[in-house]
């Protein structure tokens, strides 16, 4: 949805968030419509602004889009068990080989995987060597 978006600028919404979070929203947006569809999609986007939670907020509240995809999905029984830890599983897995990263171990809560992997992703970025606005002078 937002990778098309993305490369003509950020769209509508979205000025103010990070690349990573650009990316993850993406990779949210792309795992989630794969996984369950279009209806049920719309149906988790809309329970989540309900909770006064749009999509360009889900990088600043997992817990609330982990919370919501577990009610919706569920852990417990006469639901999938565990569907709900599969599909953020999912997006970790897809996010970090987005990124270029090794995924974050699947037994951590997800926000604090996602968080994890932000932080590698911004060191590194920190750490590439810098070009300078000048050119050379001989």
């Amino acid at each position: 949805m937002f990778a098309e978006k993305r490369k003509a600028g950020k769209p509508n919404g979205l000025e103010s968030l990070e690349e990573f979070d650009i990316v993850l929203l993406n990779i949210i947006d792309k795992t989630i419509r794969y996984v369950l569809g279009e209806r049920n999609t719309l149906i988790i986007y809309n329970r989540l602004k309900e909770s006064s939670c749009p999509m360009q907020e889900i990088p600043r509240r997992l817990d609330l889009f982990s919370a919501v995809l577990r009610n919706l999905i569920g852990t417990d029984r006469g639901q999938i068990l565990g569907a709900s830890a599969i599909l953020e599983d999912a997006i970790v897995k897809a996010l970090s080989s987005e990124l270029g990263l090794k995924p974050e171990k699947e037994s951590t809560v997800f926000e604090e995987r996602i968080r994890r992997l932000k932080e590698r992703y911004n060191d590194g970025r920190s750490k590439a060597p810098q070009k300078s606005a000048r050119p050379n002078s001989i």
